[in-house]
């Protein structure tokens, strides 16, 4: 009998995307479901998209360079001078989205039986990335009651092994909507520097934040060896399905790595590499208008949830979402109720249940994740079915 590999058996189906025959089966029978599992955002791409892919001029579409399409490359430059990084063509790879750096980053710091060490609960690829390239996640759970705030100093320090290797931060976060204060990213880069570790930032959100100014790693000269940025277009700019991403460092070892992968995998989409020049060269503007959208959508969202009595909530200070604690024991079995046997005036609501954002067994359970994803009149009407499927649940 034939048998797959144990590394594709290790790795878990997506928890984002799992409840989709459920949709499906909803949707047949009418029923109009609001999807605020995932970040796949209604926005209309910026015309500078298609504005970019007309600068494309060839009869064929062949292969971009490993090391990204020149003015590709040049406009990421231009894109991170303005907020103050001073970086240069040989510092950034273009990927095949955000997904596809995180992979490359992973495998360019770690060999198999390696440890990084991250904060849950977490963006779930990582968790998928680290069982195919046999890299152990060491986690440190952040508390909801906390404000996902980091811990102590000492309490990170002890998480480190000879096996360590990394520190991965994803600021701002998903799944949790939180932002490292200044005082949380000096602690992360002197740890990393003491210890001899990098840092995996991803950054995929940077300037979707509320009420500060966008920051990066990328800004700590004196960790400029230690420090790794994972970025991407796909949120800031509304466009998920372009895939592009890229990776930034100034460590020359690292990014000669990350190149002889680049190499292997051939190139990122020449098309969309185009089609993301004119988004980055008009960032300031085109991030601005999106931040204040999903500021109108995160009000909605933590109010609606406020209103539900015993449902637990801290307001998301960048990305777009947010999690929630229930006042039940199992969030899965409430997102089978919504799809199966619920529906308001003809609706329901699909969200995410948080268990699979964390490594440690057990916890999330009764913690759902929520994507604001939808215009602020659909989200209004999602949140109160929302709150009219937890009532009829818990009868």
């Amino acid at each position: 009998m034939l048998h797959v590999s144990h590394r594709a058996n290790s790795v878990l189906a997506s928890p984002i995307r799992k409840f989709l025959p459920m949709v499906l089966d909803a949707e047949k029978k009418g029923i109009h479901v609001y999807k605020i599992n995932v970040g796949d955002p209604d926005i209309f791409v910026p015309k500078e998209f298609w504005r970019g892919l007309k600068m494309y001029k060839e009869k064929t579409i062949g292969y971009a360079p490993s090391t990204g399409i020149r003015e590709h490359t040049e406009a990421w430059v231009k894109y991170y001078k303005r907020i103050g990084i001073k970086l240069e063509p040989k510092n950034i790879i273009p990927t095949v989205g955000c997904a596809e750096a995180i992979l490359l980053a992973m495998m360019a710091v770690a060999d198999p039986g390696d440890e990084v060490i991250v904060f849950e609960p977490m963006y779930t690829s990582y968790k998928g990335f680290a069982s195919m390239s046999n890299i152990t996640l060491v986690p440190i759970t952040l508390k909801i009651e906390n404000n996902f705030s980091l811990p102590d100093e000492s309490e990170i320090v002890k998480k480190i092994t000879k096996r360590t290797k990394a520190i991965i931060v994803i600021n701002p976060n998903n799944p949790t909507g939180s932002i490292l204060s200044k005082k949380e990213m000096d602690m992360i880069v002197r740890i990393a520097v003491k210890h001899n570790l990098y840092i995996i930032a991803d950054e995929a959100y940077r300037e979707i934040v509320f009420s500060q100014k966008p920051t990066t790693f990328l800004s700590y000269i004196n960790a400029k060896e230690n420090i790794i940025v994972l970025d991407s277009i796909s949120k800031k700019f509304s466009c998920p399905g372009t895939r592009i991403g890229s990776v930034a460092s100034f460590n020359e070892d690292f990014m000669r790595a990350i190149l002889k992968f680049a190499m292997v995998r051939l190139s990122a989409p020449t098309l969309e590499q185009y089609g993301a020049i004119p988004l980055l060269l008009n960032a300031p503007r085109l991030t601005k208008e999106v931040t204040k959208e999903y500021k109108k959508r995160r009000d909605i969202v933590y109010k609606g949830l406020k209103k539900i009595p015993g449902v637990f909530c801290t307001e998301p200070k960048g990305a777009l979402y947010i999690i929630a604690k229930l006042p039940i024991a199992n969030a899965e079995g409430l997102v089978e109720f919504l799809l199966k046997k619920f529906s308001y005036k003809n609706k329901t609501v699909l969200v995410t249940p948080a268990e699979d954002f964390y490594i440690t067994k057990g916890l999330g359970r009764n913690e759902i994740r929520i994507a604001y994803v939808l215009n602020t009149k659909a989200l209004k009407d999602a949140m109160d079915i929302l709150q009219r499927g937890i009532r009829n649940f818990l009868m």
